[in-house]
C-alpha cells in the first residue's frame, strides 16, 4: 500500500509540474574549434542551472571557477608543445543545485605550430651525456614532473600575468635547437636578454613550489598559481626565496645568472597548464574572466 502511495504522488507530482530540468538544458560552451600547440585558451560554460563546472581536455583536468555572473563559469585550456594533431575532445561535467552531474562533449582541432629553428654551440658535455649524468637528468625530470603534476584546487592569482624580468627576448617558444649539430626537444619557453644579478619577479601570486639545482634548467625556481597553472624561472644565479613562501605578483624572487646549459646569461621563462609545457606569450598582460 504505501509503495502504491509512493508511486501515485510522484506521477501526480510529474503530471503537475513536469519532468526535471536537464541540468545541460540550454548551456552554452564557448571554446575555439581549432587550437595551437603549445597554446593557451580560455572557454566559458554558462546555464541556468548550473551551480559547479569542470572538465577534460588532452588528458588534463579542466578547472573552471565562477565569473561573478550568474551561472557563469570560467577557465582555462593547454595544449602541449608536441601535442600530435587531430581532433580531441573537450568533456565539460555540469553539477546542478541537487548535485547530479550531466557532461557535455565537443570536439577540438589540434593543430601543428610553426617553429623557427636555431644552431648553438655549447660544450659538449651538454650534448653527450655520460651514465651518471644521464641518471641525473632524469631524476631531475622525475621530481619537476611530480611538482607539475599537483594542483592546488583554488586560482591563486587574479591579475593578468605580467614579464619577469626586463629585456629584449632572444629565444622564442618551440624553436627547435641544434645543438653541436644534434636537434634538441623543442625550446620550452623564451629567453629574455640579461645580465647576471639583474631582478627576476614573480610573474603573478602564487606559492614557491620547487628550487632545483639541476643540469640543463640551472638554478630553477617553481612558482605554483593554482588550479595546475605554473610559472618556471630558470638559469638563476640565486633564489630570494625559499620552497614554501608565498609571493606576489611582481615581487623579487631571483637573480638572473648563466647556470644549466646556456650560451650566455640570460632568464629561460616557461609555463606549465594542466602538466602541459604551453607558451608564455600566450599568457602575458591577458586578462582572463
Amino acid at each position: 500500500m504505501t509503495h502504491l502511495l509512493a508511486v501515485f504522488f510522484a506521477t501526480a507530482a510529474l503530471f503537475l509540474f513536469g519532468p526535471t530540468p536537464a541540468i545541460t538544458a540550454g548551456m552554452d560552451i564557448d571554446y575555439p574549434k581549432t587550437v595551437v600547440q603549445g597554446g593557451i585558451y580560455p572557454i566559458t560554460v554558462s546555464g541556468k542551472r548550473i551551480v559547479s563546472v569542470t572538465g577534460t581536455f588532452a588528458r588534463g583536468r579542466v578547472h573552471l571557477i565562477p565569473t561573478g555572473a550568474p551561472g557563469v563559469f570560467s577557465g582555462l585550456i593547454g595544449v602541449h608543445i608536441v601535442a600530435a594533431a587531430g581532433e580531441r575532445p573537450l568533456v565539460i561535467v555540469a553539477t546542478g543545485p541537487d548535485g547530479t552531474t550531466e557532461s557535455s562533449i565537443v570536439s577540438i582541432t589540434v593543430q601543428e605550430g610553426e617553429f623557427p629553428t636555431e644552431s648553438l654551440s655549447v660544450d659538449e658535455k651538454f650534448v653527450v651525456y655520460d651514465e651518471t649524468t644521464e641518471e641525473r637528468i632524469r631524476k631531475e625530470g622525475r621530481e619537476m614532473k611530480r611538482v607539475i603534476h599537483r594542483e592546488t584546487p583554488s586560482r591563486l592569482w587574479s591579475e593578468p600575468f605580467v614579464c619577469p624580468c626586463a629585456g629584449p627576448i632572444t629565444g622564442r617558444f618551440g624553436l627547435t635547437r641544434y645543438f653541436n649539430g644534434t636537434r634538441s626537444f623543442p625550446h620550452t619557453g623564451i629567453d629574455i636578454s640579461a645580465n647576471t644579478g639583474e631582478t627576476v619577479t614573480a610573474a603573478n601570486d602564487g606559492t614557491v613550489a620547487l628550487i632545483q639545482d639541476s643540469y640543463m634548467g640551472g638554478l630553477t625556481l617553481l612558482i605554483d598559481h593554482g588550479q595546475g597553472l605554473y610559472t618556471a624561472y630558470c638559469h638563476l644565479s640565486c633564489a630570494l626565496v625559499k620552497e614554501g613562501d608565498i609571493v606576489g605578483r611582481g615581487e623579487s624572487v631571483a637573480r638572473v645568472g648563466a647556470t644549466g646549459r646556456v650560451t650566455g646569461a640570460h632568464l629561460h621563462f616557461g609555463v606549465f597548464l594542466n602538466h602541459h609545457i604551453v607558451n608564455p606569450d600566450d599568457l602575458l598582460n591577458r586578462r582572463f574572466r
